[in-house]
């Protein structure tokens, strides 16, 4: 499952890292863009977050805050569903993989940022939980039956991320306190 999920979520998860990735670390709207668009997607996926993850939207929140910036709203025209699913945790957790990346960056671009506003990226570094789920779907040998559902799971996601970058596009991000 992990294999046909990563080429069938090739497209969806190439375009939401450029769009992450075009935020300059070293510049506080860059970074704080970033965060807004980032709190946006998982305030939205709230409700269906388990112990692990809702620590990684409560780091966004601490994050926000440091900077002086507003915890987005939820995004209204998404139908969330009622549960996590595999595929909704394969981009979750999977996300920690480029976070270790981006934890370092900001630490060369704007060290004072990741001193005081790195409370994401350093919880979202913790491997553990992305191990488990990778394990979980190495060993899957076609248990799962409704791949496509999985699939899907993991493309919603991937475009509620990408919903979430437009809703803050026009977001004023300036702060001065870095």
């Amino acid at each position: 499952m992990r294999d046909r999920l990563r080429l069938e979520t090739a497209d969806a998860h190439a375009r939401v890292d450029a769009l992450f990735g075009s935020c300059d670390f070293a510049d506080a709207e860059g970074y704080g863009r970033f965060l807004l668009a980032q709190a946006a997607a998982w305030e939205t996926l709230r409700p269906i977050l388990d112990s692990e993850s809702l620590a990684r939207a409560e780091a966004l929140r601490s994050d926000l805050e440091t900077l002086g910036l507003p915890v987005p709203e939820p995004l209204s025209d998404v139908d969330v569903p009622s549960h996590a699913s595999l595929g909704h945790r394969y981009v979750l957790e999977g996300s920690r993989l480029g976070s270790s990346v981006l934890l370092r960056e900001l630490k060369a671009k704007a060290p004072n940022y990741s001193v005081a506003a790195s409370a994401y990226l350093t919880e979202s570094a913790v491997m553990e939980p992305w191990k488990r789920l990778f394990t979980t779907l190495q060993n899957d040998h076609g248990v799962h039956a409704n791949g496509r559902d999985i699939i899907d799971d993991a493309l919603f996601v991937f475009g509620l991320f990408e919903k979430a970058w437009r809703a803050t596009y026009s977001a004023s991000t300036r702060t001065s306190r870095f």
